[in-house]
């Protein structure tokens, strides 16, 4: 998992790396055509929706990967 910004001054949103070194879109569910940068570490503050949507116990890591991965 990794952390990503659309656009500059956008919160910093969690996604997953494919295999084939692409990004998904943003966990929390927000549309992104291209991302400026990626960090592996968040710097501020990142998209509460992101992190309430990994932290809930219905969220599926594989169930969200899979859709990426056909």
């Amino acid at each position: 998992m990794k952390y990503a910004q659309g656009e500059k001054k956008n919160k910093l949103h969690l996604v997953y790396e494919l295999p084939n070194g692409g990004l998904t879109q943003p966990v929390c569910g927000r549309k992104v055509e291209s991302y400026r940068m990626t960090i592996n570490v968040p710097l501020g503050h990142s998209c509460k929706n992101c992190r309430k949507r990994i932290n809930s116990k219905v969220f599926n890591e594989n169930e969200f990967l899979k859709s990426y991965l056909k």
